[in-house]
C-alpha cells in the first residue's frame, strides 16, 4: 500500500564493506547535523514569512509518538542520493526533450533550461525533522537562508510478510510520483493552476520544475503491527507556483547559460546557476 501527497497549492506555493559503510555515513551525518544546528537559527522569523512555524526550529533527534519504539532513520547513503538524483535527472531529461506523451499523440513542451538536480545536504536535514515525526503530513515551512520558496513531497508505503530493499521502496515511491504526469498537459506547465480540483499532478509537476536544481531526502522505517511501514519525505529548493510555469517551454536547453549535462541530455550543466527564490520578501 502506497500513499503519497504533495503539498497544497501555494502562493509560495554489489556492495563490499557495507556495515563499515554505514558506520561511516552515521558519523558523517551526525556531523553535517550538528553543523546545522550550531550554525543556523530556524526559528528566526526571516525563514518563514508567510507560514510558521519552521519544522527545524528547535528539532532534535528523538522520534515522535507516532514513531512507536522500533523506529529508525534510513540512510542516505551514497546508493540512496544517488538513484534519488537520477531518477529525477532521468526524468526531468525525458521531459526537457519533449519526449514525454500524456495521451497518445500530445506531448509535453521541451524546456529551454531545465537545470539538472543535485543533493543539498541542509534540505535533507530538514527533511529528516519532518519524517522524525511518523505522521504522513506536510510541514508548513522548511525554507532555508538561500531558498525562501521550498517545496515538499511525501511517500509512504506499507507492507508485511516480506523483505523489501530500501533502493526498491524509494524507486516505487519516485515513481508514483511521476506517473502523475498521466494527469497534467500542456496548460498546467504553462501555468500553474490556482484552485485546482483534478487528481494528483503537483508531485511531478514539483520533480520537473524548471527554478529547481536542489533536492534533499529522508526516510524513517517504523512499524505498526502488522505493517512495517516507510516514509519518505524530499524537499525541493522551489514548491509549485500558482499562475506561474511549471518550466518555460522552449527549444531544448537554449538558455542553458553553462551549457548541457553531458550524462543527461536536454539539462543544463551543473554549473547552472538558479534563481529559486520567486518572491522577494522584506
Amino acid at each position: 500500500m502506497i500513499v503519497f501527497g504533495c503539498e497544497p497549492n501555494q502562493w509560495v506555493k554489489s556492495i563490499h564493506n557495507l556495515n563499515s559503510t554505514f558506520n561511516f555515513l552515521d558519523v558523517l551525518a551526525a556531523l553535517v547535523t550538528r553543523a546545522f544546528q550550531q550554525s543556523i537559527n530556524y526559528c528566526k522569523p526571516s525563514l518563514c514569512p508567510v507560514q510558521k512555524p519552521h519544522i527545524a526550529c528547535n528539532v532534535t533527534s528523538k522520534f515522535g509518538p507516532k514513531c512507536g519504539t522500533m523506529a529508525n532513520i534510513v540512510p542516505m547513503n551514497s546508493t540512496n542520493v544517488a538513484l534519488i538524483v537520477s531518477m529525477h535527472n532521468l526524468y526531468r531529461s525525458v521531459v526537457a526533450q519533449g519526449k514525454l506523451n500524456y495521451t497518445k499523440q500530445e506531448y509535453f513542451p521541451t524546456a529551454e533550461r531545465m537545470p539538472t538536480i543535485q543533493w543539498d545536504d541542509e534540505l535533507a536535514y530538514i527533511a529528516e525533522a519532518n519524517a522524525r515525526h511518523c505522521v504522513f503530513e506536510h510541514d508548513k515551512c522548511r525554507n532555508t537562508e538561500q531558498l525562501m520558496s521550498a517545496g515538499q513531497n511525501l511517500a509512504w508505503i506499507s507492507y508485511y510478510g516480506m523483505v523489501q530493499t530500501d533502493a526498491k521502496l524509494i524507486s516505487q515511491m519516485i515513481n508514483y510520483w511521476y506517473r502523475e504526469y498521466v494527469h497534467a498537459d500542456r496548460s498546467i506547465i504553462n501555468n500553474y493552476p490556482k484552485n485546482y480540483g483534478g487528481p494528483a499532478i503537483g508531485h511531478f509537476t514539483a520533480m520537473v520544475a524548471d527554478r529547481s536544481n536542489r533536492i534533499g531526502c529522508a526516510m524513517v522505517s517504523f512499524e505498526e503491527s502488522p505493517w512495517m511501514r516507510k516514509y519518505l519525505v524530499c524537499n525541493y529548493s522551489i514548491t509549485n507556483i500558482i499562475n506561474q510555469p511549471v518550466y518555460k517551454a522552449g527549444p531544448t536547453a537554449s538558455k542553458c547559460v553553462t551549457g548541457q549535462n553531458p550524462d543527461y541530455a536536454g539539462l543544463c550543466s551543473v554549473d547552472e546557476v538558479i534563481d529559486s527564490n520567486p518572491f522577494k520578501f522584506p
